[in-house]
């Protein structure tokens, strides 16, 4: 009878681990790729990130721009042409104003109702021209005012010219001259700039119906 011994200790056998060198090679590729992703998407949200930043510059860049554009506005001295024209406007209302209440006042004073050649002057109005006074009687004109140049003295008689009462009318006489500064106590006067002072005159003067004049000049 015999029986066989195994002399073979297994501590001596050769141990197999469960994460080998190929385990281990795998296990450490997937960790750099992991990493690769992880890095390339940073990169990508700081290009995003630079590219909000970039914008947003510009635009504060563009906002300060006009904010500095608003503000050299807002500090420009006022332009001395421009009061003057607005001196010039306000006096023209007011000369306008004024001569449409002496023509209601006349209007109101006539039992002859409203008259035909006052509705024409009414509605005569020129730019830079302003009606001082009038006289209007059968077959005699004579209007007095002031314009900013000779040349608008013709625009304004042509304007008036359109009208049926003065339709055919033609000037017979007329004067005009360079307004002069009075001097400071003159307040109206000095608050107009240049201009020139005008009389118109059509026909002869016998009997004077209808008259009026502005408180103006």
């Amino acid at each position: 009878m015999s029986q066989q011994i195994n002399l073979l200790s297994p501590l001596l056998l050769k141990k197999r681990y469960a994460f080998g060198l190929r385990e281990m090679g795998l296990a450490l590729g997937l960790v750099l790729a992991g990493v690769l992703a992880w890095a390339g998407f940073l990169h990508y949200q700081a290009g995003v990130l630079e590219t909000e930043a970039t914008q947003r510059e510009a635009l504060q860049a563009k906002a300060q721009q006009e904010l500095d554009q608003l503000t050299a506005a807002a500090t420009r001295p006022v332009s001395a042409l421009l009061t003057e024209r607005i001196k010039s406007a306000q006096v023209q209302v007011a000369q306008r104003e004024a001569l449409l209440g002496v023509i209601g006042g006349t209007i109101k004073s006539t039992a002859s109702g409203f008259s035909p050649r006052l509705r024409a002057l009414a509605h005569s109005g020129t730019e830079g021209v302003w009606l001082n006074a009038f006289t209007l009687a059968p077959g005699y004109v004579a209007l007095k005012g002031a314009a900013m140049n000779a040349g608008l003295i013709t625009i304004y008689m042509d304007q008036l010219g359109k009208h049926p009462p003065f339709s055919g009318m033609r000037f017979s006489g007329m004067d005009a001259a360079l307004a002069q500064s009075k001097g400071d106590s003159e307040s109206k006067t000095a608050a107009l700039p240049d201009h020139i002072n005008f009389n118109l005159y059509s026909g002869s003067l016998e009997n004077p119906t209808e008259q009026g004049a502005t408180r103006g000049q």
